[in-house]
């Protein structure tokens, strides 16, 4: 092959050529075992939290035997290091990683795969039992993170011949449920009164209005508001 990584490209065959499939393929395998271990961490099933994404999975059992195989490669030739680096050069990571802890991880498994690339199995061993330690600690002080409640939007619309204080027992009620009236609007001619409210939890209007017993109030209905302006009756 031409180029400036011809040379380099013939240097890694001849080194393929003198390593054996018996001493190789034990560390390719531990550094693949070693990857899917640390990347799936399969404590999280016993604790009930979530694992984590297939994808970052993947890439860290990949990441973990590329390492391995580099590192068979490289042995103790300073100059296949250098150019194995420029060729790392080439390849570029195009999807970000939003947890910092991925991106620490894949440090991990990369030195762990380097170590099983070595042969240097006992070390990768400790390594990787120090790290699932570490992990398994890590996860076991990991705040769970409170889900988001979903606010629905409602319009709320009832009569009255008395629309000043049956605004007034509206919002003292909805209040209370802690309800939140985006809008109001009164309507003196047709005695209606609606009003725009968001919701904190389901069924969190429902009770609201439970307790507006014996107001003066007729035909109270509320209906749902899409993210898109639409209305859906539910009462």
């Amino acid at each position: 092959m031409e180029g400036p990584f011809g040379a380099v490209f013939q240097e890694v065959e001849r080194e393929f050529q003198s390593l054996s499939m018996a001493s190789v393929l034990p560390r390719l395998l531990a550094a693949a075992f070693i990857g899917a271990l640390l990347s799936s961490r399969p404590w999280r099933l016993v604790m009930g939290k979530p694992l984590p994404k297939s994808e970052m999975v993947q890439a860290q059992i990949l990441l973990c035997a590329a390492a391995a195989v580099i590192t068979a490669v490289i042995g103790d030739s300073v100059a296949k290091a250098f150019g194995l680096v420029g060729l790392g050069g080439f390849v570029r990571f195009r999807s970000g990683l939003k947890d910092p802890r991925d991106a620490a991880i894949l440090f991990l498994v990369i030195g762990l795969g380097m170590a099983c690339g070595h042969g240097n199995l006992v070390l990768a061993s400790v390594g990787t039992g120090f790290v699932m330690v570490l992990l398994l600690v890590l996860d076991l002080f990991e705040k769970k993170e409170k889900p988001a409640g979903v606010k629905q939007r409602l319009v709320l619309s009832a009569q009255s011949d008395d629309l000043v204080g049956a605004e007034a027992t509206l919002r003292k009620a909805l209040g209370e449920r802690n309800v939140m009236v985006r809008s109001c609007a009164l309507d003196f001619s047709a005695r209606r009164l609606e009003f725009e409210v968001e919701e904190p939890e389901p069924g969190t209007l429902a009770a609201a209005l439970g307790r507006t017993e014996g107001a003066p109030l007729r035909g109270l209905r509320w209906t749902a508001v899409s993210a898109k302006g639409a209305r859906e009756e539910m009462a």
